[in-house]
């Protein structure tokens, strides 16, 4: 069995993703706030920091029980949270999990998302021995469709007004990515 202790960080040209820890909470509370990175989530922006804290403890609490894990994602040098990436929904017995992530705009449109995401599949794919990766996603987030396409996953499945939030239904399309698919 895989184990997340020590913590692996993992490093690309530009990023270090680390383990997240408790003072993260704040600047993760800025990012969960924000409405431009909330109104893809499927949920409102967070008014208080218990749901950021609820999420933060999560993401312990599955590292500890080997069921996901998710790292911070921070440029070189300097150790300030941009976002998070990270797997849940594993699935050990069928080698598959679901794919997350979410970066503060301050950040967007820089490819910072395909470098940590990028980084993320090689470990699930060399490390965890999965075999799929799934990620699922508003049709209507241009951002996140590029930088799963620019990783090789193809989308699969639209799911029609499968999601209520904000008073109206939303679609979920979902792409899935083969390890045998993945640029290495």
């Amino acid at each position: 069995m895989i184990s997340f202790d020590p913590f692996p960080i993992l490093e690309t040209p530009r990023l270090v993703l680390r383990q997240l820890v408790p003072s993260d909470a704040e600047t993760m509370f800025r990012t969960h706030s924000d409405p431009a990175v909330a109104r893809y989530l499927g949920r409102d922006p967070d008014v208080d920091m218990e749901p950021t804290l609820r999420r933060l403890e999560q993401v312990f609490e599955a590292i500890r029980e080997h069921t996901g894990i998710r790292w911070g994602i921070t440029l070189r040098g300097d150790p300030t949270l941009m976002g998070t990436v990270g797997f849940w929904k594993w699935n050990k017995p069928h080698f598959y999990s679901e794919i997350g992530y979410e970066l503060n705009p301050a950040y967007w449109n820089k490819g910072y998302m395909t470098e940590a995401v990028g980084a993320a599949l090689r470990f699930g794919f060399d490390h965890m021995e999965l075999h799929r990766v799934e990620a699922n996603i508003d049709p209507a987030n241009t951002g996140s469709r590029r930088v799963l396409e620019k990783l090789g996953f193809t989308r699969e499945a639209l799911f029609r007004e499968n999601w209520f939030h904000g008073g109206r239904f939303t679609d979920s399309a979902i792409y899935g990515l083969l390890s045998r698919e993945f640029p290495r």
